[in-house]
């Protein structure tokens, strides 16, 4: 009975981890969620901004988690995104909008990361990373290989700025959304920043840990804390980034296995206003 038991286990976990394996990796085409309104393009700028989206407590089915049908009506919603853009960016119009969003493109926050660590490398030339970490511990005696110094100057030796390149091109695809929600730009607008943002990450990374592990990097550079304080922004977003991996989420899938980081982008608008495929619009 128990060598019975035991073969049904066996056969179960294997089932399981076939599954597994499959859901990974099955042809592109068979990994694009189907039950999904949003056009494939708006998906990945979606998962590119997919810690924003789950932090500001959004829904993957819609631009930028949060532009439903309807909620344009409503001005609370639109009030609300157009004081973040306008507290976070300085977004009040659309040449403020078009402006900021080139910007991130062209330099974003990693010219300025390449400026701060040229400093630290000058500094710590020399430094090996234990070394690194051991100065570290001179201000923080608990520091490891993820505290902001090691952590920021290794990235930059192994990427240089490029080592930022996730976090502003995420922040990209996100903003550019809440800006088309607050009725500052078009839809065309919209994807034609996406798509820019999305081919200068699929030129740099090759799948979406290496990207979102940059966009991690860029949030720990911005606040200057370590991964290993738990009340830091650092810690609080990893925790989001390994639930997202998990699937743990209101709708309980991983966007990352669900749309290719390779997808080839598109500018072409094949949606209404909301980002919904016409096979979906009858069910709103």
């Amino acid at each position: 009975m128990e060598g019975l038991l035991a073969c049904l286990v066996t056969v179960v976990v294997g089932l399981i981890l076939a599954g597994i394996a499959y859901h990974i990796w099955k042809p592109r085409e068979k990994r694009i969620e189907t039950n999904n309104p949003l056009s494939p393009t708006l998906r990945w700028m979606n998962t590119a901004a997919s810690i924003l989206v789950v932090a500001n407590h959004g829904n993957f089915r819609n631009m930028a988690g949060i532009f439903y049908p309807g909620y344009e009506k409503q001005p609370d919603w639109v009030q609300k995104v157009q004081r973040m853009l306008r507290e976070y960016w300085g977004i009040e119009t659309h040449d403020k909008a078009m402006e900021e969003m080139q910007s991130l493109l062209d330099t974003g926050m990693r010219a300025q990361y390449g400026r701060d660590m040229s400093m630290l490398e000058t500094r710590y030339a020399g430094y090996s990373e234990e070394a690194l970490i051991h100065e570290a511990r001179k201000q923080n005696p608990k520091a490891d290989e993820d505290s902001y110094l090691p952590k920021m100057l290794m990235a930059y030796r192994r990427h240089g700025e490029n080592a930022l390149l996730g976090w502003d091109m995420g922040r990209a695809a996100f903003v550019i959304q809440s800006c088309y929600f607050a009725g500052y730009v078009t839809m065309e607008e919209v994807l034609e920043i996406g798509v820019e943002a999305g081919k200068k990450a699929q030129a740099v990374f090759h799948n979406w840990e290496e990207m979102m592990e940059s966009y991690l990097l860029g949030g720990q550079y911005w606040q200057h804390d370590d991964k290993g304080d738990p009340k830091s922004m650092t810690a609080k977003r990893w925790k989001i980034y390994q639930k997202l991996w998990c699937g743990d989420t209101f709708f309980r899938e991983s966007p990352y296995l669900s749309i290719p980081f390779d997808l080839p982008l598109s500018k072409k608008i094949i949606t209404d206003q909301y980002g919904i495929l016409p096979e979906y619009q009858k069910k709103k």
